[in-house]
């Protein structure tokens, strides 16, 4: 019976998971307006390899990959939320000036590879692997190693 219950609930998983989520691969100019003014802004001498619009139940973002490894996510209106590039620095202008000096003055030498908004503020990763936590005023609350 158990087996039978589990089962059953395997195949309705697989049956219902496909319906509530979906990603398809977009041009840039479907990206929304604050995305290409974003991307315009920030990666101008870049290309866009890939971006996708990724739907389902409880979100709806996109994700764009350029030719210099950098992968961008934005969220439904087109506002960033994280930029990640493991292989060369995030340019400075994403970056708040009291986050960027912060790390200049601590972690002289490292580079900010990728940065997170977040509800409470910032989360950055160096690429010293350091993780920082920033309040939304631009303040270190926390640091995992």
């Amino acid at each position: 019976m158990k087996k039978k219950m589990f089962a059953a609930l395997a195949m309705a998983t697989l049956l219902i998971t496909p319906a509530m989520a979906w990603e398809v691969a977009i041009t840039k100019q479907q990206l929304p307006a604050e995305a290409q003014a974003f991307l315009k802004k920030n990666f101008a001498k870049n290309e866009v390899v890939v971006a996708t619009h990724d739907k389902d139940v409880t979100d709806n973002d996109y994700t764009v990959i350029l030719n210099d490894g950098t992968k961008v996510e934005f969220n439904a209106s087109g506002k960033w939320e994280s930029v990640k590039n493991k292989n060369a620095k995030i340019p400075a202008s994403i970056i708040p000036v009291q986050i960027a000096n912060f790390v200049n003055a601590q972690y002289a030498g490292a580079n900010i590879v990728q940065i997170e908004s977040k509800r409470f503020g910032y989360e950055v990763e160096l690429s010293n692997d350091l993780e920082l936590k920033f309040d939304k005023a631009g303040r270190c609350v926390g640091i995992d190693d």
